[in-house]
């Protein structure tokens, strides 16, 4: 009687430490609703991020074209080289990061009706000031409006990052941040380094 007793209490401490094999896990809690509204707000604003980033690095990977029909001197020639090609293998980037995660959307980019004018505004005036430029104006000019590109880009880039789910993502973007913020950076350097006349 004790050895039985004894081997009843054995088995119902092992059942205590160990668990009941026949037992079910209790479900996992479920996300309240605030915060599955800050999960889906977290989406939102890092699909923005990367929306805007990809836009802005479409556009940024063209702008060394502009040295085929103006040659400039080394300096500014190399610096420009490097934006475009960062600005392009940045945007296949993130494109490998949408194949990859499709709710990673590349087209929110929601802007309102005022921002985007003002957008085409600054374009324009942006393009008329390159145009009608030269020499040391001209370089000027193109190392200015690359600072507001990489500038922009590299904090587009941040937010991207500080809201993403994925750690590959997060990695990827911190990178460009990263990469954006030494071009913009070396694009300062070469502004200072501009004769002043």
């Amino acid at each position: 009687m004790y050895v039985k007793c004894l081997l009843i209490c054995s088995l119902a401490a092992g059942e205590m430490f160990c668990g009941n094999a026949n037992a079910q896990t209790p479900p996992a809690p479920m996300k309240s609703d605030s915060e599955t509204s800050k999960d889906a707000s977290k989406i939102e604003v890092h699909n923005n991020a990367a929306s805007l980033l990809y836009d802005l690095l479409g556009d940024e990977k063209d702008v060394s074209k502009i040295l085929i029909i103006r040659r400039r001197p080394a300096r500014v020639s190399r610096v420009i080289k490097a934006i475009s090609k960062t600005a392009g293998d940045g945007q296949d980037q993130i494109d490998a990061l949408a194949k990859e995660d499709k709710t990673l959307d590349l087209h929110a980019l929601q802007l309102p009706p005022g921002e985007t004018a003002t957008r085409d505004a600054i374009r324009k005036t942006k393009e008329h000031e390159l145009l009608f430029s030269w020499g040391m104006k001209f370089d000027m000019n193109l190392l200015l409006s690359q600072t507001d590109a990489l500038d922009y880009g590299s904090h587009l880039a941040k937010i991207a990052a500080e809201n993403s789910t994925s750690p590959e993502q997060v990695r990827r973007f911190h990178a460009l941040d990263v990469a954006l913020s030494a071009l913009f950076v070396r694009v300062v350097a070469d502004i200072r380094a501009v004769p002043v006349k």
